[in-house]
């Protein structure tokens, strides 16, 4: 009985260990983490922007629609191993789906999704670029209603090395 009693709580704390896998390289001291949550995209929604152009309306809607988004980048080739690793591990565990691979001048840079509401839409999209040497090895996970044509606007709100490789993403 004790033993099934420690069978299921590590199987509980190792579940747990993958709904925020990635939180852990906020601590790490080579990481260069950047997370922003739903309560922030809400007021960015919120700031008096022009309403009126039409543009501007997709964006605010676009943000609206964000749960969190979640930056981590290293050059450290210890940090980049833990990463690829749980990156790897998230992946398999959360059943992703792959949306593309690019190789470019010793970049890797690897696309996955969780389908959303419909096939333009997706509810998580997580990007790997596996950088090596002294190229920033990057993790960017993003959470929410995201409709994969404005991938490319919220690369350019969030500004962070690696996320100009999301301006890359072709939707079909």
């Amino acid at each position: 009985m004790r033993k099934l009693v420690i069978t299921i709580l590590l199987v509980s704390v190792s579940l747990t260990g993958f709904s925020q896998s990635f939180e852990k390289f906020e601590d790490m001291k080579d990481v260069t983490a950047m997370v922003m949550n739903q309560k922030m995209f809400k007021l960015l929604g919120k700031m008096d922007l022009d309403s009126k152009d039409p543009e501007m309306k997709n964006y605010i809607n676009m943000v609206n629609s964000l749960k969190e988004i979640q930056v981590y980048a290293t050059k450290n080739a210890s940090a980049a191993g833990m990463m690829k690793s749980e990156f790897n591990a998230y992946r398999s565990s959360q059943k992703l789906e792959q949306l593309m691979r690019v190789k470019d001048d010793g970049k890797n840079v690897n696309f996955y999704y969780k389908p959303g509401k419909s096939e333009d839409f997706v509810s998580e999209f997580l990007m790997f670029l596996n950088g090596g040497g002294d190229e920033d090895t990057v993790i960017i996970k993003i959470t929410g209603d995201i409709d994969l044509k404005e991938i490319g606007k919220i690369a350019s709100s969030i500004n962070f090395e690696g996320s100009e490789e999301l301006k890359n993403v072709k939707v079909d």
